[in-house]
């Protein structure tokens, strides 16, 4: 093995087992690898640590030294791609034309309900897809949840999965252990339906599962359109002749779907995450008088929420804002070195606080005057909603649907620069008018109260998970 240049040797272990190995794969010599866990917290290895090659080690460096220069190339490099991308229609894979498949052996007992789901982290499409394994537990289906990307699954004892059957997928996988566990799930269970939330494995099994059973109606939950590939809507899409039902959070994704795509309309349907936290108690933000005004950011660290870009604009806040400043920053993910280490590098360990997924969003809005969102792109974020909830004003990136929801002048250009500068500004008029902040609250009010009275994903999916145990 060869070890880095900085490590140092501190010590040896040697194990031993007591009793002889039972498995009858074990190598020439007789040993039998084992792999020990030496403590230390997960960490999550981003797309840019995995790239290959001197080529992958220069992008790795520029990504991590510049991080605002490179997003502004990559932003320019989207907009040249989008415009070849989106000219082209999307294959699709044939549909299944057989109304009654094959069956080996019959099917058990317990209703159940298979879905398809990334992983069980923090995340929006996450906090949906865990509310449905609930609706299905309480339509009286057992859901069997199957994740396909690597992860430590911290939301794995979240209450919602209680009594479901979770599948943590560790790729690659054999094809005969694929059909093993479809076909296993099939023979075990009465399944009475599949609702795919973001997994590639099991929209990329869908045909196959429509040839065996054709009775099985599939649905699946759509919530953001992917810059340069199109992401899970465009897979949807390339599989649209295996699914009965498109479950859309958006306008955007209803039009893109019907008006670019081609889809039936029948099969698109409508159904805003808008009240999905309705229920939760939200604690309004106090007035504090001559207290520091507060800029909040809630989200994964991720390259798709761009924290570099907050910290970037927090540095330029504590520089230039006409008033005592102060900065939150709610999450965790595969950039939190890079969000630790750009802190301290600005100058912001002492005006800016560091919130991980055990303290309750809630408690970061109720401190918050303002939320940031400076995503890359977006669905409809969950924390929009919340905030107008809470009182508080959002200034988001004009990516998605954010429009529908974020006051027309709070919506900042998606480019990094014009984003800071953007955001910066409307932050500082925040500061100086309270007046112009509660103008503002009130037109994302509105927007809010609008997108309310659209249809509702939870009562929508209750409806349909009670027809399928029906």
């Amino acid at each position: 093995m060869e070890w880095e240049d900085d490590r140092e040797v501190v010590g040896s272990v040697v194990f031993r087992s007591l009793v002889h190995t039972t498995s009858t794969e074990v190598d020439s010599d007789g040993l039998v690898d084992l792999v020990v866990d030496v403590g230390g917290s997960e960490q999550t290895a981003s797309a840019y640590h995995q790239l290959p090659g001197l080529r992958g080690a220069l992008r790795r460096a520029v990504r991590f030294t510049v991080p605002v220069q490179f997003d502004a190339l990559r932003q320019y490099r989207t907009d040249l791609v989008e415009k070849k991308y989106r000219a082209r229609d999307l294959p699709r894979k044939a549909g299944v034309r057989i109304d009654r498949g094959a069956r080996a052996v019959d099917t058990g007992k317990v209703p159940a309900v298979v879905f398809g789901i990334h992983w069980l982290e923090l995340g929006g499409a996450e906090r949906w897809a865990l509310e449905t394994v609930q609706l299905a537990k309480d339509a009286g289906l057992t859901p069997i949840v199957i994740t396909d990307r690597p992860s430590g699954h911290p939301w794995i004892t979240r209450p919602e999965l209680e009594g479901a059957v979770v599948v943590p997928l560790t790729h690659p996988l054999l094809p005969d252990s694929e059909a093993a566990l479809l076909n296993g799930v099939m023979t075990a269970f009465d399944v009475r339906g599949v609702h795919v939330h973001h997994c590639t494995w099991l929209y990329q099994r869908l045909p196959w599962l429509k040839a065996i059973r054709p009775d099985i109606p599939v649905v699946d939950s759509l919530h953001i359109l992917e810059w340069r590939t199109g992401g899970f809507v465009d897979i949807s899409v390339r599989v649209s002749n295996v699914v009965d039902q498109h479950h859309v959070i958006s306008p955007q994704l209803r039009d893109y779907l019907i008006g670019k795509q081609r889809v039936p309309a029948e099969k698109v349907a409508l159904a805003t995450l808008a009240n999905l936290t309705a229920d939760k108690q939200v604690r309004r933000r106090p007035e504090r008088g001559d207290a520091p005004f507060t800029v909040a950011f809630v989200g994964r660290f991720t390259q798709q929420k761009r924290p570099y870009l907050f910290l970037k604009l927090a540095a330029e806040l504590k520089a230039n804002a006409p008033g005592a400043v102060r900065f939150i920053m709610h999450g965790d993910g595969e950039l939190a070195g890079e969000v630790h280490g750009l802190r301290a590098r600005l100058g912001l360990a002492e005006a800016l606080e560091l919130r991980g997924p055990d303290r309750p969003v809630a408690d970061t809005l109720a401190e918050a005057d303002v939320l940031v969102i400076s995503s890359d792109n977006e669905g409809l974020t969950l924390t929009s909603f919340e905030a107008s909830a809470a009182g508080i004003p959002v200034v988001s990136s004009d990516v998605g649907s954010q429009a529908s929801l974020i006051a027309d002048e709070l919506l900042c250009p998606r480019h990094p620069y014009p984003f800071i500068r953007t955001a910066a500004d409307r932050i500082a008029a925040m500061m100086d008018s309270p007046e112009l902040r509660e103008r503002w609250l009130a037109e994302q009010r509105a927007k809010s109260a609008a997108f309310a009275t659209l249809p509702d994903a939870r009562a929508w999916v209750r409806d349909l998970y009670r027809g399928w145990n029906s």
